[in-house]
């Protein structure tokens, strides 16, 4: 066993171990962005302590905003859809990583057991998506008799529990570490990924950056598009994607703001372009809270008939957006700056 591996796990007996120190993940307190979440203590463990922001960025997730085509999807915020954006923020840390669908079926998920757990025997711990059934994601951290799989994610926020195999989606299992990327080019990563996300108009089924805006306003200001008090899953889904979509945009762009504040601080050059960057995204961000604190914007759940989403809403929603996307279009030139002064 290396000395990584001695200093992030402890036996809790001949056929049960579990990784030390990790840090809970508690929902309503940032990071909602549970991918980026889980890979922040992955790294941890591992040995490299970085704010989620910088994660963020780096990845490009700060920087992303995509809508599916088929409406405001909840899988539009999945970083691993549409633009994919995972594969990326292991590489820029040396990770080569397996992604491994498992749908619930007993002997993939017999054979990825017995990978997960070898890996926790050298104290590396594996990311999943849907470790109780939800489309969220969280770090496996040890297991119990070498058979049932413990996790941290926002189900239970202080403590492990089973991972339910019946229902998972998919682990991402580390195979090989190499070197990781200079902490200037993964920032230069981020800000050539940005640019590519906010100018794009497609990946896939998902509209991207600012065309992504347009097709939202344009579906926001439609009655015919989207009735919300229909009670049928496709509705409440689309409430529920409208609603997440937004937070997760926020939850972005104020990473996004912290990003260039590191860029500016690490490159003096860059320093007036990062700043003026940290301010946009500030801006947009000021702007996009009011709609979830003054409720004009809310999940599912607080959807129904004596507390109905009007049309009112949706439009001043929509037009915010559209102010917001005006602010990301100016962050096109500053973006194209930084980075000419980060190469």
């Amino acid at each position: 066993m290396d000395d990584l591996a001695q200093q992030t796990y402890r036996d809790l007996s001949r056929s049960s171990i579990r990784l030390a120190d990790i840090e809970p993940m508690i929902a309503g307190q940032g990071e909602r962005n549970t991918f980026v979440g889980s890979f922040k203590r992955l790294l941890k463990v591992l040995g490299a302590d970085l704010p989620y922001w910088h994660l963020m960025g780096v990845c490009g997730a700060a920087f992303r905003l995509q809508v599916h085509c088929n409406s405001w999807r909840m899988v539009s915020t999945d970083i691993t859809s549409g633009f994919d954006l995972a594969g990326g923020l292991f590489s820029a840390f040396g990770l080569v990583c397996e992604r491994h669908w498992v749908c619930g079926d007993p002997r993939r998920m017999k054979a990825l057991r017995n990978r997960i757990i070898a890996n926790l025997d050298n104290g590396i711990p594996t990311i999943g998506l849907g470790l109780t059934g939800e489309p969220e994601y969280g770090l496996v951290i040890g297991s119990s008799n070498r058979s049932i799989l413990l996790a941290v994610d926002y189900a239970l926020p202080n403590t492990s529990h089973a991972v339910n195999e019946d229902v998972v989606w998919c682990y991402f299992i580390i195979t090989e570490r190499r070197e990781p990327l200079p902490a200037g080019a993964r920032l230069l990563r981020g800000f050539e990924l940005a640019r590519t996300l906010v100018t794009s108009p497609r990946a896939h089924s998902f509209h991207l950056g600012l065309d992504a805006y347009d097709y939202w306003y344009s579906t926001l200001v439609n009655p015919e598009h989207h009735k919300p008090l229909s009670d049928d899953w496709r509705t409440r889904e689309r409430n529920e994607g409208n609603y997440r979509i937004l937070v997760t945009l926020i939850d972005a762009r104020e990473s996004a703001a912290r990003f260039c504040e590191e860029a500016a601080a690490a490159c003096p050059r860059a320093t007036d372009a990062c700043t003026a960057l940290a301010a946009c995204y500030r801006q947009m961000v000021g702007m996009m809270s009011p709609l979830i604190d003054r409720r004009v914007v809310r999940p599912a759940a607080q959807i129904n008939p004596a507390q109905p989403w009007t049309m009112h809403d949706r439009r001043k929603q929509a037009r915010l957006l559209m102010e917001v996307r005006e602010i990301e279009a100016r962050t096109v030139p500053l973006l194209d700056a930084v980075a000419a002064l980060l190469r």
